[in-house]
């Protein structure tokens, strides 16, 4: 091949000749293809200068020392006899020797491809102020399950832990006597903001008031879940009568009866009861238990009310006000990787195709600081965990284009018409299997998340396997995406909002979501965008409420579409069967 070189020396060019490099057989330049991405460059390490060149770089040097600026760029001829360039870099003044007749010296290659193989591991923190979309996510929530029991404030029976036992004051001039129930709230699982109830201990006391142990904060609809056995002491010949009350109570103090349950002195078993009864209740109203005791004499002596197996618990779904989040855009965040790899200097920019899925075309990232709503939020990220969530979410691979990282479907990189004839012009014919690329499993999906609730159960976005129906190999196909797409993940963060002095296992996690920008109505005239959650056109069943339920879109069977191509590489046609 016809070759020039131009040696540049402090901004200088200089047409020198072959014989002044002393290695001149020794330099290479090579293209190769890491994986199914793009392609991508390499060339000699190192030049070794003699004669007019050795001249030039040792006097640049000499006078300069490490400020030295030199690079080397070599020239090709085309069909048209004119010179193109093939390659250039610069040259590293810190890695050169030299003798009486020899300058030795290291190119830098500092091209896209190396400034990126360099610092794509390194973790970046960015403020989200900087990067985020003009536009903000209306964060809208999902409807969640929630409980709270409560127990009974009784005298425990030794040896028996099941047995409980309230003592009824009979020492005052009445036939009959009202206590509140004593109940107290014991665990659960409630709303961390927006809860629509708020639960009360309440005492055993006897007064008109009655205490409550459940208010609404605004129109809910619960269910009281209860089951217990209860009965008046056998020593006891005063009480006759021992009666459970469920009222409920209105914002304007009256007081209304919903159901009651009786035990007569004498019945041959305990009143046993078990029961699970619906409740709408409007903003302001409250209910409670009362025990209501009847004497067969006035001013008797003391007595007990026996409880078994005593369990009560409300139960309720929410859904929490909306939100707003800040997002941002994956080309915003591309953008601001390349820039970081390079020194915090613009010159490399990022680009992702597209038109050709509509699940990145409508994806918006969130901090999960942005989530919480912590002042000053930051991302977390680096160009490794970019790239990998692009190739297993949507199956976009960066293909280098001089200074432009072009983010496009693997698909696009190959085609079968760019066929060759090569006829004879061959020897030493060999064919060979890539065993690496036969998978007999692949793993798909996402880390599986410990959320500490009942409503994480409902998360389908975790790790799955597949099998592939090959059995030659035991090599496993992994797709595992670094960013998140759980949406209980993502509610859990929601309601930590207002929790700013508390750190969470999920605070460096990076989240997506599909979104689209909607106009927002304010009484009839549209006066602003908003991202709005996306979703109508993926049905799903089996969760607690399919209406609320969004990101359905990124399940694991979506990442399987995305890569079939990839995945079915060594087969003549993929199937894809989901049970």
């Amino acid at each position: 091949m016809l070759c020039k070189y131009v040696l540049t020396v402090d901004s200088i060019s200089y047409d020198i000749p072959k014989s002044c490099i002393q290695n001149w057989d020794e330099i290479k330049f090579s293209r190769k293809r890491s994986g199914l991405e793009g392609i991508t460059r390499t060339f000699t390490s190192k030049f070794q200068f003699v004669g007019e060149a050795y001249d030039l770089i040792l006097e640049e040097y000499l006078s300069k020392y490490l400020a030295s600026n030199a690079s080397i760029t070599v020239y090709t001829i085309t069909n048209s006899h004119t010179y193109e360039e093939f390659f250039s870099c610069r040259l590293d003044f810190g890695s050169l020797t030299y003798d009486g007749n020899t300058v030795s010296i290291n190119s830098i290659d500092d091209s896209v491809a190396n400034i990126i193989k360099a610092n794509k591991g390194t973790q970046y923190e960015y403020s989200v102020d900087e990067i985020k979309d003009t536009y903000q996510l209306y964060y809208d929530s999902v409807s969640m399950n929630y409980s709270q029991p409560h127990t009974l404030g009784g005298n425990t029976v030794e040896n028996d832990a099941s047995l409980q036992y309230i003592v009824i004051d009979k020492g005052i001039y009445v036939e009959a006597i009202t206590y509140s129930l004593p109940l107290y709230i014991s665990g659960g699982e409630l709303p961390s903001r927006d809860s629509p109830l708020e639960f009360y201990d309440v005492p055993q006391e006897s007064k008109d008031d009655p205490n409550v142990f459940v208010k609404a904060l605004s129109d809910i609809d619960i269910v009281l879940n209860f089951s217990f056995e209860y009965y008046i002491s056998y020593s006891d010949a005063y009480t006759t009568k021992a009666e459970i009350v469920l009222g409920g109570r209105y914002e304007d103090g009256r007081l209304v009866e919903l159901k009651r349950w009786g035990y007569n002195k004498g019945d041959v078993t305990p009143s046993n009861l078990n029961e699970s009864i619906k409740i709408h209740l409007t903003k302001g109203q409250a209910l409670f238990f009362d025990l209501n005791v009847t004497f067969n004499r006035v001013n008797a002596s003391t007595g007990n009310i026996y409880f078994r197996n005593f369990k009560f618990e409300t139960r309720f779904t929410s859904r929490a006000n909306p939100i707003y989040v800040d997002a941002i855009r994956p080309i915003d965040v591309l953008n601001r990787l390349l820039k970081s790899m390079n020194g915090g200097n613009e010159g490399i920019y990022g680009e992702i195709a597209s038109g050709v899925d509509e699940r990145l075309d409508n994806c918006v990232i969130l901090a999960a600081e942005s989530i919480r709503g912590i002042p000053q939020a930051k991302l977390y990220t680096s160009y490794t965990k970019f790239k990998n969530w692009m190739e297993t979410v949507f199956g976009f691979v960066p293909v280098i284009n001089g200074v432009t990282v072009f983010f496009k479907h693997r698909d696009k990189l190959f085609s079968d018409n760019n066929v060759k004839d090569l006829n004879s012009s061959f020897s030493s014919f060999e064919y060979k299997v890539d065993s690496s690329r036969i998978y007999s499993l692949v793993r798909v999906g996402y880390d599986k998340q410990d959320y500490e609730s009942m409503n994480g159960r409902d998360e389908f976005r975790f790790t799955t396997e597949y099998t592939t129906g090959i059995d030659i190999t035991d090599n496993v196909l992994e797709l595992i995406s670094p960013y998140r797409a759980d949406v209980y993940g993502i509610e859990f963060l929601s309601q930590k909002r207002g929790q700013d002095t508390t750190d969470s296992e999920s605070d460096n996690d990076v989240f997506f979501v599909c979104a689209s920008t909607t106009l927002h109505d304010n009484g009839g005239v549209q006066t602003y965008k908003e991202y709005r959650l996306i979703r109508s056109g993926w049905e799903i069943s089996g969760v607690l409420d399919p209406e609320t339920m969004f990101n359905t879109m990124y399940w694991q069977g979506g990442i399987l579409q995305a890569n079939a191509g990839y995945i079915g590489m060594f087969t003549k046609k993929l199937i894809l069967f989901f049970f």
